[in-house]
């Protein structure tokens, strides 16, 4: 934990502006007070049913955040010369497209729809779980190899020199902050994901089923830590140096509109803890340990909260 101390106590000394920040947060609550108010996603993204109208959307609302985030850099006096830079706005447009095609493909329907009507549901649950790694990991990857591979490791896999443990006390902190969450009834209303998956009890394999869900839940996890804090905070070094971190805090917020509000604000700030950290390690390791271990974390005590109520 001295170490995470340190590498904090020198981003705010040495990269953070706090005119910056004030924007950041103001913009950043803007997108959530007005997501959550007229329930943008769910009316003009989830209930869509043009299928360019519904890429559009997601390409805009993504395009507003991550673009938006990186637009306020105007004011940061010593970083806003960062704005006239053409190919930093390629990269972002890149990262736009991928991540609203990742959200907005469904036709896997076309082939889920041709199995029993009992592993319809699950089966795309399936598919909307990997369609990190089809859509992100593996275009990211290959843009890694065309322009990066020479300069560091696959954006945030590198173990040298990285301490993993107090990524583990990081997780048994917020076991007691996840333990009083699920005491919540809208929290309970969305975990665990085994639970929404419409197996009846007396399905076939339901067990079987159930953990193979839970890993494809598990790889989206990684998939995204992936994104974002490794494509785009390493990738993006480049180009934007540290400022890239708090535009990918804004980014990461709108990926959890929909969620449970208290969720969805604690995101920028666990986003821009781990972004910091993937900066100075250069490592997602940590991230991806926290943020998995948090999730499933989330599913156990959900699932035994629950199991106790009833």
């Amino acid at each position: 934990m001295k170490k995470i101390g340190r590498i904090l106590r020198a981003y705010f000394s040495e990269h953070f502006n706090l005119s910056y920040f004030i924007a950041i947060i103001l913009f950043t609550a803007a997108l959530v007070s007005i997501e959550y108010r007229y329930d943008v996603e769910r009316t003009y993204m989830d209930y869509e049913f043009d299928t360019t109208k519904r890429l559009l959307h997601y390409l805009m609302m993504y395009g507003l955040a991550f673009g938006g985030a990186y637009f306020l850099l105007i004011f940061n006096k010593k970083s806003r010369k960062l704005l006239l830079n053409w190919k930093l706005w390629l990269m972002i447009i890149f990262s736009v497209v991928l991540f609203s095609v990742r959200t907005w493909f469904y036709q896997y329907n076309f082939f889920t729809e041709k199995l029993p009507a009992i592993y319809q549901m699950v089966a795309n649950k399936y598919f909307i779980n990997l369609q990190g790694f089809i859509f992100i990991f593996l275009p990211v990857t290959a843009f890694w190899f065309l322009a990066d591979r020479k300069e560091q490791p696959l954006y945030g896999f590198k173990t040298k020199d990285v301490l993993l443990k107090p990524y583990f006390l990081m997780l048994l902190i917020m076991l007691p902050i996840i333990t009083a969450a699920a005491t919540q009834p809208d929290f309970l209303t969305t975990y665990p994901r085994i639970f929404h998956l419409g197996l009846t009890d007396d399905a076939p394999h339901k067990g079987l089923l159930s953990w193979i869900y839970e890993f494809c839940y598990a790889s989206d996890f990684i998939t995204t830590e992936f994104f974002f804090r490794g494509f785009l905070i390493l990738a993006f070094i480049r180009f934007a140096g540290v400022q890239a971190i708090l535009p990918m805090c804004v980014f990461y917020v709108t990926i959890h509109f929909g969620k449970p509000l208290g969720e969805t604000i604690s995101s920028f700030f666990g986003g821009w803890l781990l972004g910091i950290l993937a900066y100075e390690t250069r490592s997602i390791y940590g991230g991806i340990i926290v943020h998995l271990g948090i999730a499933l974390m989330m599913e156990i005590v959900a699932y035994v909260a629950i199991t106790m109520i009833q």
